[in-house]
């Protein structure tokens, strides 16, 4: 599976509705389940797109062709989030989560939560 790139935002778009639907999907029902209103040469154009860079398989049936992920979401949240820490905080999580304080982005209850994670984790 070529992924080495993030995903543009529609192409994630896309990749998520998909991921809420139960597989294989139609080009149908990803227009209709996303949230975007996108015409379906678009939705087709970003299909093509995610099966060429290995995100999504295609398989023909009928007249149709039906789309399922190759990856999930998981595996792409948690390659984006690792991703996303080493480009803008240099690795740190400890970076990231001051600069979300300092921006006034966290609220006692993200901090709460965050403690009960992390006492979670050393258990």
């Amino acid at each position: 599976m070529a992924q080495t790139k993030r995903l543009p935002d529609a192409e994630l778009e896309v990749m998520q509705t998909i991921w809420t639907l139960t597989p294989p999907v139609t080009a149908a029902e990803v227009q209709q389940h996303a949230s975007s209103d996108w015409k379906m040469t678009s939705v087709l154009t970003f299909l093509s797109r995610l099966t060429v860079k290995g995100f999504l398989c295609c398989t023909i049936e009928g007249r149709q062709n039906l789309y399922t992920p190759l990856i999930s979401e998981e595996d792409y949240r948690q390659r984006e989030s690792v991703g996303f820490i080493r480009r803008l905080c240099g690795g740190s999580v400890k970076n990231l989560v001051a600069s979300l304080s300092d921006a006034g982005a966290l609220s006692e209850q993200d901090i709460d939560e965050l403690r009960a994670f992390l006492d979670a984790q050393e258990q």
